[in-house]
């Protein structure tokens, strides 16, 4: 493929190529194609073919699950240096079981799974890598679930919100760590498996106390530890 600058070293934060050389890289280059989606554009459905590895070179993408009644849970928010799409990679066939939507307008790099496979088969710690990104994927799987089960709607959004800010989060002015996605409140709805009036409730009485503020679409966590006392409060 033609590369566009920055590219490599995008593809070099992401799972499974962070010990991996430039130049190893660079090799495999040619393997992937390029795919740009507008705002509300599929990158698959659910029950498509699994057979690709995804990246994220510029933009933003959610993963979904709609029910037949149309409630929507989303299990992962994508963005930059950041890749998807892992969990049928090994399997002989395998179909996707959540679609994928861009939230912004959204560069993405495809690797299918045939070059990959052979990549990390002569490059161990890019298998190691991958290894490690199955295994972090089947926790959040269980902790999602013990979290709709144990936690209530306020202490499930303190939950996203530490994790946000403690994986994406940017120094803001005025103070706290930006979150620089802007995520809408039918996403934070189906990240926390509630209704949107719930979210906004949640959102608004942080806002209240001082555990966040709101700035240009963006949320910006000011108090992480009062966060984790809302997690307190509830364990008690």
């Amino acid at each position: 493929m033609e590369v566009p600058a920055g590219t490599v070293e995008l593809l070099l934060r992401a799972s499974p190529f962070q010990d991996v050389s430039a130049a190893d890289l660079q090799a495999l280059l040619p393997s992937f194609h390029l795919r740009h989606h507008e705002t509300g554009g599929v990158v698959w459905h659910s029950g498509d073919d699994a057979a690709d590895l995804w990246f994220v070179l510029e933009g933003q993408v959610q993963a979904v699950q709609t029910s037949d009644a149309g409630a929507e849970l989303v299990p992962a928010v994508f963005g930059p240096g950041e890749s998807f799409g892992h969990p049928a990679l090994f399997a002989p066939r395998a179909r996707r079981v959540v679609s994928v939507v861009a939230l912004v307008p959204t560069s993405l790099a495809r690797l299918p799974r045939e070059p990959l496979l052979r990549f990390l088969e002569t490059h161990p710690p890019a298998m190691r890598r991958m290894l490690e990104t199955m295994s972090i994927l089947m926790l959040t799987m269980s902790s999602q679930f013990s979290q709709v089960a144990f936690h209530d709607v306020r202490s499930r959004v303190a939950l996203q919100l530490i994790k946000l800010a403690d994986e994406y989060g940017q120094p803001a002015d005025g103070g706290g760590l930006r979150i620089p996605f802007r995520l809408s409140q039918s996403t934070w709805a189906g990240m926390v498996a509630t209704s949107r009036e719930s979210v906004n409730r949640a959102l608004s009485d942080f806002v209240a106390s001082g555990e966040i503020r709101q700035q240009a679409g963006h949320i910006i966590v000011m108090d992480r530890d009062g966060l984790r006392r809302v997690l307190g409060r509830r364990e008690r």
